[in-house]
């Protein structure tokens, strides 16, 4: 199966037969009294938060991406941001699949429930996912505020920030000392979005475009990535709107990159910077893309990687050009030793037999696995890797 192909790694690829849901992406129903919406596997996150808009209802929590498909960001434990918020998976009250042998099941908490449990973060691998029915909240606006901090400061005063706020994260410049921190909380305000002209010289011309030509600078000379680091720090300021919340949780991601993401136990995540920055003084790699921190709370899906526990995630990038494989596994060697489990669609260099000690309820997914698919119809190389053939 394959979504809008935003997952790094190779979890869609096949040298078989590759099914795509681009034109099944119609909202089925919405039950406004009961606060659900059931809808087609093929349907984006954007297209659904406007339709769900239209009956005053949204999703209560979603990343930074809305071009994926709604089963796309659930089958890879796609996450928002909020130590009281979890990830998208947990919204999902009902699943529809089409097994290998063609029959289509509904599974919900009370019907199939081990399935169910396994199908909200199914990477894929237990069947083709055909509808999706989501626990919605009413409408909401946020107020969204950015600003540059010290990192420092940022991290002395992290957990007051993460409890005080209903999302809040940052972005590290490495070779500086700066982040932005972003705070969105909800508001009774009334919509203040940027103007159409401010939205396009923040979030396309700044964001996009001249972060992409600092990019392409580094990518040519590597020994400026440090001083353009600074460069692109000096550009934050601080930028306040009030919006509706997928407005505000979703970006334009123009400029290409590769990615690796890592769920580390809360108590965990600022050791886990902190050690992310010292390897980057001590190799003396030149890092051009901002690492991202965030938290999110604990569920009880067997292969999420908040699973039993309050988790920290820690993203870095490289310009899609960059080799990444040096940092990327010096950065998971700090992982590995801090519990982490990586993001399913992130770059990472795990295999099933490192990653099953990490997740208790593993054995309870593999067996799912076993009674739905015995003969790994829905398998390929990515899934032999990560959970076995």
């Amino acid at each position: 199966m394959a979504g809008t192909g935003h997952s790094f790694t190779d979890i869609a690829c096949t040298d078989g037969r590759l099914i795509k849901l681009d034109r099944y992406a119609q909202v089925l129903g919405v039950d406004t009294r009961r606060a659900t919406v059931t809808a087609q596997a093929g349907i984006t996150i954007a297209r659904l938060s406007e339709e769900l808009a239209h009956h005053g209802l949204a999703m209560e929590n979603i990343g930074d991406v809305a071009y994926q498909t709604i089963s796309g960001a659930i089958s890879t434990a796609t996450h928002g941001t909020g130590e009281r918020l979890r990830n998208i998976s947990s919204q999902v009250s009902a699943v529809s699949l089409v097994l290998a042998d063609g029959a289509v099941l509904r599974c919900s908490p009370t019907t199939e429930a081990d399935i169910f449990n396994a199908a909200r973060v199914g990477l894929g691998a237990l069947g083709v996912i055909s509808t999706v029915t989501l626990l919605c909240v009413p409408l909401f606006n946020l107020r969204s505020v950015e600003e540059p901090r010290r990192l420092d400061d940022v991290l002395e005063s992290f957990d007051q920030l993460a409890a005080a706020n209903d999302h809040f994260e940052f972005f590290w410049f490495p070779h500086t000392d700066w982040v932005q921190a972003i705070t969105n909380n909800r508001t009774s305000e009334p919509a203040s979005p940027k103007s159409r002209m401010r939205s396009y010289i923040d979030d396309i011309v700044l964001e996009n475009h001249v972060f992409g030509v600092i990019q392409r600078a580094g990518q040519a000379r590597n020994n400026w990535i440090p001083g353009l680091a600074r460069m692109t720090a000096r550009t934050m300021s601080r930028i306040e709107v009030v919006d509706r919340s997928y407005r505000v949780f979703a970006n334009e991601r123009l400029v290409r990159f590769a990615e690796m993401e890592y769920a580390v136990p809360r108590a965990n995540l600022l050791q886990a910077v902190r050690e992310v920055r010292a390897m980057i003084d001590r190799t003396g790699l030149r890092i051009s893309f901002p690492v991202e921190v965030r938290t999110v709370a604990a569920d009880d899906i067997p292969l999420s990687p908040a699973s039993g526990r309050e988790t920290g995630y820690i993203a870095v990038h490289v310009y899609w050009r960059a080799a990444f494989e040096s940092f990327f596994r010096e950065v998971e060697a700090i992982m590995n030793a801090l519990e982490g489990r990586p993001h399913w669609g992130k770059l990472h260099f795990q295999t099933a037999e490192t990653l099953r000690p990490r997740y208790p309820l593993w054995d309870s997914f593999a067996a799912v696995r076993d009674r739905l698919d015995p003969e790994r119809r829905f398998g390929n190389a990515y899934l032999d890797r990560v959970l076995g053939a």
